[in-house]
């Protein structure tokens, strides 16, 4: 059954993000906060209640606190199956600075990408993460910082009623967390969240879904992806419990409607291609307790939308990382056309021209990307009728009842089972890797079938480099769901007139040349993600009336998960 409106008082929502864990600490002490089911390596459960989290993220914040300024970042390093990550994001916030959150299993040179361009004022990990670190940090000559494991920092023994005195000055402002996704040139980029922005999706979130301490909500996401982070404050905000899913359940495709029911989750926010991979035919028998399902980060085929909304609250949300999480979102209803709805309250959704791009404006903006101004001017314009937007690069129509369907995307971004990937950035580290002239990648196939894939010119046409080399290669350096799991050679790359070449060509196609898988699996294939992406340039507005949408529910992009660690990789 679908949740009331507004059947409860909403909880009250601080102006600090923090502030809404430490007020629900208060009133739910003894209430657990975070669970990790027992998995293949934890044959033991986890659980941590909200009096223990709250003294463990006090400790946390006293340790942190000597280092931090106002917007200093601190990165987090740990496995998503421990509650001390929980610990180690509240510890951060409460010291009065943003959290950077990193997942274990990408590779070195990612990780030293991230870490070098955060420039942190102190990594919070575990003993694998510490004897690892010098290693990343080698990659980018990363010197200097603080490494703290969190297991030697001693509990406190009382819940703070306020934010610590040891950060006074932390105002709405102030940055929340960085979330780190795929850029152009290869190199990953910082999307700034302040608390302002973050606190108004948790509050909208309040509002809209009205969970109580009872509830059980589902953590799907890796902590490197901002998904994660509404998926965490849906649970803390209501005293609710969050539940941990690892990156096994998260695999176990027909299986995890068993445990989803043998865990009790009442909310689930998935990807719709884990909802596809789970093949249940009726969900609201399998699944009662289900009550929320929060979808997002793929379009939503009408026929799982028919499937699943049935005896359920289904949402449908939508949101790129710069317009903090979930942005637009919809209800999502049995035989009823699928849409991605109108804008939270707060922010505004704009449509350039006739199934034209849409542009956000209003509180949910990011600040920008982290020591990059010229980007950050580039996709956040200022619209000389909109003010401040971000430009999102996927086209949407309006509707006539208000609402906006998804079309698909207007430049080189996709997303695949969740994950945002700049295509461009996998085509730049393939065309330095030895024996390669030139190389475009795209998504091919459709739902579950999709797959990364990508096209080789080589050097040499004789001897083209073999395809499990290259993804060797790429595994060293980029993340899992940035990875092929095909490659084709081409004697050339399409061009247009001007004698540029045109990815875009290859990246529509269905079917392309021969591909190659590699030879043996270089990585564990977890759920990976796409969708194209290149903002247009900045200075062509289009000559056409402006309708901003009514304000309304929402909710943004939902990666699912990372996959297992890269072989190589020394954790």
């Amino acid at each position: 059954m679908p949740y009331p409106a507004a059947a409860r008082p909403a909880a009250p929502v601080g102006p600090l993000l923090h502030d809404i864990f430490v007020a629900a600490a208060r009133r739910h002490p003894d209430r657990t906060a975070v669970e990790v089911p027992p998995g293949p390596a934890r044959p033991q459960r986890a659980s941590i209640t909200y009096a223990d989290l709250a003294a463990d993220a006090a400790a946390i914040a006293a340790r942190l606190s000597p280092l931090v300024t106002p917007d200093a970042r601190v990165v987090i390093l740990l496995p998503r199956d421990t509650v001390t990550l929980y610990a180690a994001q509240l510890g951060t916030l409460l010291a009065g600075a943003a959290h950077v959150c990193l997942d274990p299993a990408f590779p070195d040179p990612h990780l030293a990408a991230v870490i070098a361009d955060a420039a942190p004022v102190a990594i919070l990990t575990d003993a694998a993460g510490a004897s690892r670190l010098p290693d990343v940090a080698a990659v980018e000559g990363v010197e200097g910082v603080e490494v703290v494991e969190v297991a030697a920092i001693d509990r406190m023994t009382s819940i703070p009623s306020t934010s610590p005195s040891t950060s006074p000055s932390t105002t709405p402002t102030d940055l929340a967390y960085l979330t780190y996704t795929s850029g152009t040139t290869g190199r990953p980029k910082g999307v700034m969240i302040e608390h302002r922005s973050i606190v108004h999706l948790v509050a909208s979130d309040v509002t809209a879904f009205a969970l109580t301490p009872d509830d059980r909500v589902a953590q799907c996401s890796s902590p490197a992806y901002d998904s994660s982070i509404e998926e965490t404050w849906l649970a803390f905000a209501s005293g609710a419990t969050l539940v941990v899913l690892d990156d096994a359940a998260v695999r176990l495709g027909p299986d995890l409607v068993d445990w989803l029911a043998r865990e009790r989750i009442t909310v689930l926010c998935p990807p719709p291609t884990l909802l596809r991979m789970m093949a249940c035919d009726d969900p609201a028998t399998a699944l009662p307790a289900l009550r929320l399902l929060y979808v997002g980060g793929e379009a939503l085929p009408q026929d799982l939308a028919d499937t699943w909304s049935r005896g359920r609250r289904m949402v449908n949300g939508y949101g790129p990382t710069e317009c903090t999480v979930t942005v637009v979102r919809a209800d999502v209803m049995p035989g009823q056309p699928v849409t991605i709805g109108r804008a939270i309250d707060g922010s505004e959704a704009h449509v350039l021209a006739a199934d034209g791009e849409l542009c956000i404006s209003g509180i949910s903006l990011a600040r920008g990307y982290l020591g990059q101004d010229a980007l950050t001017d580039e996709r956040f314009p200022i619209h000389p009728h909109m003010g401040r937007i971000y430009r999102t690069g996927d086209r949407v129509r309006r509707m006539a009842d208000g609402t906006l369907a998804y079309l698909g995307r207007i430049d080189a971004q996709v997303k695949l089972r969740g994950h945002r990937i700049e295509l461009e950035a996998i085509d730049t580290h393939l065309a330095a890797l030895p024996g390669v002239r030139a190389a475009a990648s795209c998504v091919q196939g459709d739902g579950p079938a999709a797959v990364l894939v990508a096209h080789i010119v080589p050097e040499r046409s004789d001897a083209p480099p073999e395809a499990v080399a290259l993804a060797a290669a790429l595994g060293a350096i980029l993340p899992d769901h940035m990875v092929p799991r095909r490659f084709g050679f081409l004697s050339d790359l399409p061009t247009s007139v001007g004698a540029s070449w045109t990815a875009a060509r290859c990246r529509r196609s269905k079917r392309g040349p021969v591909f190659a898988p590699p030879a043996q699996r270089v990585r564990a294939t977890g759920p990976s993600a796409a969708s194209p992406r290149r903002s247009p340039p900045r200075s062509t507005w289009p000559r056409t009336r402006i309708a901003p949408s009514t304000a309304g529910p929402s909710r943004s992009s939902i990666p699912t998960t990372t996959s297992s660690p890269p072989s190589a990789a020394p954790l």
